[in-house]
């Protein structure tokens, strides 16, 4: 494993602590509040579509691990026997585990996890270079290495990050002057 990507993610984890603090410190009806026209689009919805994309890419891809699973075998064959309706299924349930998250705390909880699988990957992944073939929501098939499933997850975040201070202060909740909005510091 390279050193460099443990590091580079203990950073991550230091600069999403600041917006779980920021996050924490908005009234709570604010985290869970759709953007006007955009369902689906509170703080808590994207940022658990952020854990869940850690979990399908790092969980499914580097670790085999289907993170659906359970909820894919309980569903007649019928409707999940191609790729197209498997991922609809998956969008079902985790809109459904979404809506379950009531407050910043369990979407830090969902974090814990997406942090374990990560570690998981570190301990266990020794060459990151290695390409190998994914097929993604849209069906299409795509070659990758473990170094951009990791990397793609970081800028992905980082970016939704981006999404959830523009709205945060677009609802009213500037943020504080002493918030490091890109990567922490080492």
């Amino acid at each position: 494993m390279d050193p460099s990507l443990p590091l580079m993610y203990t950073w991550v984890k230091r600069t999403r602590e600041q917006l779980f603090a920021y996050t924490e410190s908005l009234p709570g009806h604010v985290y869970l509040q759709d953007q006007p026209g955009l369902p689906s689009s509170s703080l808590r919805d994207i940022h658990v579509h952020v854990a869940n994309m850690y979990q399908w890419w790092v969980g499914r891809y580097l670790l085999r691990t289907e993170p659906y699973q359970q909820h894919l075998d309980a569903l007649p064959p019928s409707s999940r026997a191609t790729h197209a309706q498997r991922t609809a299924a998956i969008i079902a349930v985790e809109r459904a585990e979404t809506l379950g998250l009531s407050d910043v705390s369990a979407v830090r909880g969902l974090f814990l996890e997406v942090d374990a699988l990560v570690e998981r990957v570190f301990e266990t992944v020794e060459s990151v270079d290695e390409p190998f073939e994914v097929t993604r929501a849209s069906g299409c098939r795509t070659v990758v290495t473990p170094r951009w499933v990791l990397v793609a997850q970081i800028t992905h975040e980082f970016h939704h990050k981006g999404q959830m201070l523009a709205y945060g202060r677009a609802l009213g909740a500037p943020l504080p002057e002493d918030l490091e909005t890109d990567l922490a510091v080492p």
